[in-house]
């Protein structure tokens, strides 16, 4: 089940499938979910993906969001562990409609206005939250361009009460629920707004920029969605709209709440509001205050580097293990062996530490296992034809060498998790055969900065999953030449793993001091084909969730 989601994304009419109809949702500090088997189409993944994934932007990028988001990591970590969820919960419910419009509304920038009304066709929640957030503009017709930036200014001051201050200097060592007064609430600052008539100013905001930056363009544009210019025309006009127009529309936004007895956070004083958070934060936990990395030269003010290595890709409730001693393994080979023919036959054998196996399969209640779980893995029915994970232990000891001796002629496929790798002793007990294949469950863009820093060279290559799964997934696979043995495998949305590959080629395309970089080559992918197909077959199997995430 999915668990913790605070804003939710739902189909209506699909109460009685998995998971409630729950399309995907995000927790309020830093995670989002794709459930991937409730998902129609890749239309609707992509809408969903990025619905989801401007919660967090929303979250990360304002006084109120991030005040909530580290009130539930502060909790999570052991602080005051029943007063701040309390006071994340009241913050949630006090934004829900706010977050929901803005996620709704500005994912229409990827299909239009057109495709995801059709998208959202039979879901008169979200088609409700589609037009609200369009009509924040106003009625009149005019580009996309300006109405996103306007609805998502609306949406951006009602998540920006001056009240934040307040609340930044209570601290969270003394903060509470009961500090949230109605003029600090988005869903009231937005419903305030639209009482006050500001959707009816827009045309005079829209007439004053055409006026003031004639030659900028602002009144051409497709109504429908955004055209897009070539690079360089891109970047100017994002300069334009986040350091003229952005600012503009916000300041309206502001004297419309001012005077409904509302004030918000000025525009200049928002990496004010990033500073002060992270010295709150810092007063009740150095570490948590140490990760925050504010930034002033562009939204969000607040980034901590991880953004889509957040996404979380379900796959299915966690299949129950059935576990065969290891006594009794070697006499069971057949039962782990898999291929059509001899030059396809192979068994998989994992090697994963216990707490990922815990994460990804349902194991036996009160099985005890050691800390690094090797095994031989297969997704088997019973009798009754339920589907079952295999497990057919070995000793912990048991090398990828020592294991392929058992299987003879057969040959073995070795699977294991970054975050085993994190045990030296797997890394030396796995490093010594090739390849070894790794999937990723700790932060990728993290993972290949630190590389690139100690001067590797990490090749990258990406791949389109089709027919493994019901939606639009990415492979991003990687090698580096400290440590040849391990080809490491990240899976996500077609969304976030696009960006995720740019971000990386943007940062490490060119050879650092330390002749550190990333180079796009997909090469290693053909030479393996074969062994990568085997693997993602038993992943997507077997497992329960992909992301980047540890054990949580």
């Amino acid at each position: 089940m999915l668990n913790s989601v605070a804003f939710s994304c739902a189909r209506d009419g699909l109460t009685a499938m998995l998971r409630s109809g729950l399309l995907g949702g995000y927790d309020g500090a830093g995670a989002w979910v794709l459930a991937l088997d409730n998902l129609r189409n890749g239309d609707e993944q992509l809408m969903v993906e990025t619905h989801e994934g401007l919660h967090h932007e929303l979250q990360a990028s304002t006084g109120y969001g991030l005040i909530s988001a580290m009130a539930l990591l502060l909790s999570k970590r052991g602080f005051r562990p029943l007063v701040l969820p309390e006071l994340f919960d009241v913050m949630v419910e006090g934004s829900r409609q706010t977050h929901e419009v803005f996620a709704t509304t500005l994912s229409a920038s990827l299909a239009g206005v057109r495709q995801t009304r059709s998208v959202l066709d039979g879901n008169a929640t979200y088609l409700g939250y589609l037009e609200r957030g369009l009509g924040l503009a106003g009625t009149g017709v005019i580009p996309w361009h300006f109405r996103e930036t306007a609805a998502a200014s609306v949406l951006r001051c009602s998540m920006a009460p001056v009240h934040v201050f307040d609340l930044l200097e209570t601290g969270f060592a003394r903060m509470r629920r009961t500090d949230i007064t109605d003029a600090a609430r988005p869903d009231r600052r937005l419903k305030a707004f639209e009482a006050a008539g500001g959707p009816d100013g827009w045309g005079a905001v829209l007439s004053e920029l055409a006026s003031a930056h004639p030659d900028r363009g602002v009144l051409r544009g497709d109504a429908d969605r955004r055209d897009l210019s070539d690079d360089e025309e891109l970047d100017s006009l994002r300069r334009f709209e986040e350091e003229v127009v952005l600012r503009r529309c916000y300041e309206y936004v502001s004297e419309v709440l001012a005077g409904a007895g509302m004030p918000s956070v000025a525009w200049e004083d928002q990496a004010r509001v990033a500073l002060a958070l992270k010295a709150a934060v810092a007063e009740v936990d150095a570490v948590l205050s140490e990760r925050l990395n504010v930034v002033t030269e562009r939204r969000p003010v607040l980034d901590d580097a991880l953004e889509y290595d957040r996404q979380k890709i379900v796959l299915r409730d966690r299949l129950p293990v059935e576990m065969v001693d290891s006594a009794h393994t070697p006499g069971l080979l057949d039962a782990f062996t898999l291929g059509d023919s001899d030059d396809h036959r192979h068994v998989c054998g994992v090697w994963l530490s216990r707490e990922v196996a815990r994460k990804q399969f349902s194991l036996p209640e009160g099985a005890k296992l050691p800390e690094l779980i090797v095994a031989l893995l297969a997704v088997a029915r019973t009798a009754d034809g339920r589907q079952v994970v295999r497990l057919g232990l070995l000793p912990s000891t048991t090398t990828p060498r020592q294991c392929q001796t058992l299987l003879g002629e057969t040959p073995l496929l070795v699977l294991t998790s970054h975050l085993t790798l994190t045990d030296p002793s797997a890394v030396d007990m796995l490093g010594r055969v090739e390849p070894v294949f790794v999937l990723m469950d700790l932060p990728v863009a993290w993972h290949v900065d630190d590389w690139c820093g100690q001067g590797a060279h990490v090749r990258m290559g990406l791949v389109p999953l089709e027919g493994l799964a019901s939606g639009d997934l990415l492979m991003a696979a990687f090698t580096l030449d400290r440590q040849p043995a391990f080809r490491f495998i990240c899976i996500g949305g077609k969304v976030g793993v696009s960006l995720l590959a740019e971000q990386l080629r943007g940062r490490h395309g060119v050879r650092g001091d330390r002749g550190g970089h990333v180079e796009v080559d997909g090469t290693f992918l053909r030479d393996d084909a074969a062994a990568f197909n085997q693997v993602l077959n038993h992943v997507f199997s077997a497992w329960h969730v992909l992301d980047q995430d540890a054990v949580s």
